[in-house]
């Protein structure tokens, strides 16, 4: 079981974005950037995929390290 946990930070100027349910993607309110689910950038002006956290799941349980990758 494979889960991902995003930072709440765009990687523009550092504003939390939001889910879109109707668009299906993740959208920043400051400067409209665009990711997808993957986190992948859809429209910018953000430079760089959604920076994750790292994951695992132990006893069926989420555990969310503190250490982030770089989108």
């Amino acid at each position: 079981q494979h889960v991902v946990a995003y930072s709440p930070q765009c990687t523009h100027l550092g504003c939390a974005y939001h889910w879109d349910d109707r668009q299906k993607y993740f959208i920043c309110p400051c400067h409209t950037s665009a990711f997808s689910i993957e986190g992948k950038v859809l429209a910018g002006p953000a430079p760089r995929p959604l920076d994750r956290y790292v994951t695992r799941v132990d006893s069926g349980k989420l555990l969310i390290g503190s250490q982030i990758e770089r989108g």
